[in-house]
């Protein structure tokens, strides 16, 4: 008998990539999700689906019992966290930063360079001074 394996499925908008195929969501649930952090609001998410902005909130509230969150910026932190959304400029950023090999060499340890300002004449000559 031959195994079948999940087909993987993934959806991106703007800056975000999710995978479908996971154990807390439906997929309706997580294309609706991907559009909350987009920064969309639930009429424009409705309209690219084709379907009720009711529909999309509908979802959304779905998706705040089954992670148990209790507002949309705590379920945008749980669905990261979770790894059902990540975003798409992490292997940009990589290529765009040459100098993060270079931080990484410094030795952690070592004590960073204080620069101390002495003042030349007392806090109180200063204010003496001004009043006249």
């Amino acid at each position: 008998m031959e195994s079948i394996t999940p087909i993987n499925v993934n959806i991106t908008d703007g800056h975000w990539q999710s995978n479908l195929n996971n154990p807390y969501l439906a997929p309706r649930e997580v294309a609706y999700c991907i559009g909350l952090l987009s920064g969309k609001t639930d009429k424009v998410i409705a309209r690219e689906q084709g379907v009720e902005p009711s529909s999309v909130s509908n979802r959304i509230k779905n998706a705040h019992y089954k992670l148990n969150t209790n507002n949309r910026a705590h379920l945008v932190a749980e669905l990261i966290r979770l790894k059902i959304i990540t975003p798409l400029l992490i292997v940009f950023s990589v290529v765009a930063v040459p100098e993060w090999p270079r931080v990484m060499q410094e030795d952690p340890n070592k004590p960073r360079p204080v620069r101390v300002a002495k003042r030349l004449i007392r806090r109180q000559e200063l204010l003496n001074t001004s009043r006249i």
